[in-house]
């Protein structure tokens, strides 16, 4: 078995405003794909819920992939015309992954408009590493490493 690398990372973005809705069938979609680019594995079904706090309309998913796990929160704005459509998305994988094939995989699914986040290493074994990720544009990873 070869050594597990238990890297984490969390993207908390604004999206396109024309996003108004995360149905299970488009959440399903995004966490088949995201699969390929993590090279890893579903670990049971899809757990995927639209919100009961008509406050903070939007959608929720959780889908566990071998020996990691995945999240999305996507709340649409109040007034419901998507002018503050947020997400926030969290990966834990086992694998090591690529953030910028990351980045693009959620703004090809809802259409990233700018976006923040932290990557870092959660290993026992290993002294920690955090990054700071983030970038007006949605296509570059500018990152500040911490110590």
């Amino acid at each position: 078995m070869s050594e597990l690398t238990h890297m984490h990372m969390t993207v908390n973005a604004h999206i396109d405003r024309k996003f108004l809705e995360l149905p299970k069938e488009k959440a399903q979609a995004f966490v088949d794909e995201l699969m390929k680019v993590t090279g890893m594995k579903p670990l049971g079904q899809l757990n995927w819920s639209s919100a009961v706090d008509l406050d903070f309309p939007g959608q929720s998913f959780v889908q566990m992939i071998t020996t990691s796990h995945s999240s999305l929160h996507f709340f649409r704005d109040d007034e419901g015309e998507g002018a503050n459509n947020e997400l926030y998305f969290d990966l834990y994988s086992c694998k090591d992954f690529d953030p910028e094939e990351l980045v693009g995989l959620i703004d090809k699914h809802f259409g990233i408009v700018e976006w923040h986040g932290v990557l870092y290493n959660r290993a026992a074994n290993k002294k920690p590493v955090v990054m700071l990720v983030g970038s007006d544009s949605k296509k570059k990873v500018k990152s500040l490493t911490l110590r």
